[in-house]
């Protein structure tokens, strides 16, 4: 029998390795998320808004920390992720915490659109280099919406590939380069030295492709943020964090760090 090879099997595998280190890994705050506290970070919330009582679609959840959180903060929460091993320890942390978020495995760009739409849909930092087909996506995110429901992405800016090749999508440059290749990656973001090799996949997505795909898929683009910081400390010059934000106190404003993009399904 020949193994499946196709890039999303290939990226699935991947992640479900790395959930195993994730898990034990001090990025991911699970026994604060435990004890009561939040992995949101300030864009999100801001863009977000006041979510009680919202129905809330995370995508592409890994374990489900923003999720919990989401779901502390009043939401219905639902997350969605296509890494079996992650979404088992979502399902496990949510048991603990006794928050009422669900959790669900499957692709992002193949959901069928649910019995009752969501409100909102998020979804944030590092997740669509491991998309392959923006359009198929973004009309993803229209189905999972009820008429005026909102979509709050923000991502690592793609321009920052250009400026570090290889760290957020392997394509060395703003613009996408070839067909993407599968790359060989030893450890993980969390911890470089962890005893795990995998191949995987990535796609550079500038961010007028972001715009184009959802404007095609029916959605309309109700605001495009650029901001001179970032959630995480990516790279080594961002040095300074002040209000849960990283940025390069030697160049403040020199570079985008992260966009965001909002929109709404039309209801018409």
């Amino acid at each position: 029998m020949t193994a499946d090879t196709t890039p999303t099997t290939v990226n699935r595998a991947a992640w479900d390795l790395r959930t195993a280190v994730h898990l034990q890994s001090d990025f991911y705050p699970v026994d604060r998320v435990r004890a009561g506290q939040s992995t949101l970070n300030p864009p999100e919330l801001a863009l977000a808004g006041d979510v009680r009582g919202l129905r809330l679609l995370h995508l592409q959840c890994h374990f489900g920390l923003d999720t919990l959180s989401w779901a502390r903060l009043g939401a219905e929460a639902t997350g969605i992720d296509f890494s079996p091993a992650a979404v088992s320890a979502a399902r496990t942390l949510a048991e603990e915490t006794g928050l009422p978020a669900r959790f669900e495995c499957a692709d992002v760009l193949a959901l069928d659109a649910p019995g009752t739409p969501y409100d909102l849909a998020v979804t944030t930092y590092g997740v669509l280099c491991w998309l392959d087909d923006l359009d198929r996506w973004a009309r993803a995110v229209h189905r999972m919406l009820r008429p005026g429901g909102r979509l709050v992405l923000v991502e690592f800016h793609p321009v920052l590939e250009a400026l570090h090749p290889g760290r957020l999508s392997g394509a060395g440059g703003y613009f996408p380069g070839g067909p993407p290749q599968a790359v060989w990656t030893e450890g993980t973001y969390t911890d470089p030295s962890a005893p795990i090799r995998y191949p995987e996949y990535r796609w550079q997505h500038p961010v007028g492709s972001v715009v184009g795909a959802l404007v095609g898929a029916g959605m309309e683009v109700t605001g495009l943020h650029e901001y001179p910081h970032c959630s995480y400390r990516l790279f080594d010059e961002l040095d300074t964090c002040a209000d849960g934000l990283w940025s390069d106190a030697s160049a403040p404003g020199r570079l985008p760090y992260m966009y965001a993009i909002t929109a709404t399904r039309k209801t018409t």
